[in-house]
């Protein structure tokens, strides 16, 4: 809203100054009826269809004493032209922060021209001007410049239409604009207030939960919140009885009375060294930082990864076309530009695999479509219907959920291109 300078009259100011003012007084406050039949206020046009949706204050209020000079200069946003206003007892500025505007949250006073310290009073009105709660405003000397003060809103749910603020000192000190904080919202990745997260959902058990609040058993950090389980086995936190094994599990642990195969014993925790990254096909063997574990081999991972493993003792080649038609495979397994930067770190030629070709982090994957292939070379028996190969390939991309492709395959594939209509096709990706 523009700044006026206009003046209004005293026949118009008088009986709603002196309401205003009454609340300071220990007065009856000043009715709805008299609220609901004042001109607008100064500074602002009739009400109406609100403009915009700030949190600075539209208007000086009547109940302003003479003692503030300027006092339009507190409305809106701060622009380094401030309000004067000499701290006496019963002085006061009265803002009001607008129909539909009103305020939820703490009070930010961005002020000027603090000589000495000074403590003052600043009440939050409802629309009816009664007191919804008080609070204590401290501006220190600082250097030249717009400075920002806090004032806790310590009215709960409610929401506040004026703030007036209330000298109590002989001391000038300048108000440049207000604003008021908004209200603590759950699920918008911002973390504010009483919240000790915020993952961008109110949904629970992804270790931020429906209020917003770490659940038991994970760690949050960031905004949005990126929630980590919290791994109490290998943390050495777990409370188990003697005899018993503890198995890590989201947000939690459990005792078991035996460490059952495939598991292992590491550490004083139950594992898996198949897949567990810090005990990759043996106790202590931890995986690179941003990297998997898969059959007990540690696999690279970053940017974007594919890993496939498959059912029976054989040798099989991981292929991936990126979108500008480069071919990663054994023979062409980079990093270069004839991989689009890409990596075949690594190779299996027995086994069950893995094979698993990836972009390390820091580095950025072409975007548009990967497809993917995977060539059976050598298997005994051959692979035929009575003797198929499941085919498992497994995507990662940062952010996203896992996208797996199971895939039985009952011949050979000893072609090394990769496209939707070669016999070695698994299927295709969008990255990002």
């Amino acid at each position: 809203m523009g700044r006026h300078r206009r003046m209004a009259s005293g026949r118009v100011l008088a009986p709603l100054l002196a309401g205003l003012l009454s609340v300071a007084c220990g007065e009856p406050p000043v009715s709805e009826a008299v609220l609901a039949a004042r001109p607008a206020p100064l500074g602002r046009a009739s009400e109406g269809v609100k403009l915009g949706g700030d949190l600075y204050a539209d208007a000086v209020a009547p109940g302003t004493t003479a003692t503030v000079l300027n006092a339009n200069n507190a409305v809106g946003a701060p622009d380094g032209e401030a309000a004067t206003v000499l701290g006496l007892l019963n002085a006061s500025l009265l803002l009001d922060m607008g129909a539909g505007e009103e305020g939820t949250g703490n009070l930010k006073v961005y002020y000027q021209g603090v000589a000495l310290s000074v403590a003052t009073q600043v009440d939050f009105l409802r629309a009816d001007g009664t007191v919804l709660t008080t609070g204590t405003l401290r501006l220190v000397n600082v250097s030249v410049g717009t400075h920002i003060a806090m004032v806790p809103f310590r009215g709960g749910s409610a929401s506040y239409r004026y703030v007036r603020l209330r000298g109590s000192v002989i001391e000038l000190y300048m108000v440049d604009a207000i604003e008021a904080e908004g209200r603590v919202v759950c699920g918008d990745a911002q973390t504010n207030g009483v919240e000790t997260c915020d993952d961008g959902n109110i949904q629970s058990g992804d270790g931020c939960n429906s209020i917003c609040q770490v659940e038991h058993g994970y760690t949050c950090h960031g905004q949005p919140s990126v929630c980590t389980d919290v791994d109490e086995c290998y943390q050495g936190t777990a409370q188990c009885a003697p005899g018993e094994l503890c198995v890590n599990t989201p947000g939690g642990y459990t005792c078991q009375p035996d460490c059952l195969a495939p598991r292992t014993v590491c550490g004083g925790a139950c594992v898996d060294t198949r897949t567990d990254v810090l005990h990759c096909g043996a106790c202590g063997q931890a995986c690179a930082y941003g990297g998997s574990c898969a059959l007990g081999v540690c696999v690279g991972g970053g940017a974007l990864q594919f890993t496939a493993t498959w059912n029976r003792d054989g040798d099989a080649d991981l292929l991936v076309r990126t979108p500008t038609g480069k071919l990663i495979s054994f023979w062409n397994p980079g990093p270069s530009d004839t991989t689009d930067r890409g990596i075949l770190d690594v190779d299996a030629r027995k086994g069950l695999g893995p094979e698993n070709i990836y972009w390390p982090l820091g580095t950025t994957p072409p975007s548009g479509t990967y497809d993917i292939c995977l060539s059976l070379t050598t298997f005994t028996p051959d692979v035929d219907v009575s003797a198929p190969v499941q085919a498992h390939v497994v995507v990662r991309r940062p952010g996203q959920l896992e996208r797996v492709f199971d895939t039985p395959r009952i011949q050979p594939s000893l072609n090394f291109e990769c496209a939707p209509s070669e016999a070695n096709y698994v299927g295709s990706i969008t990255y990002p």
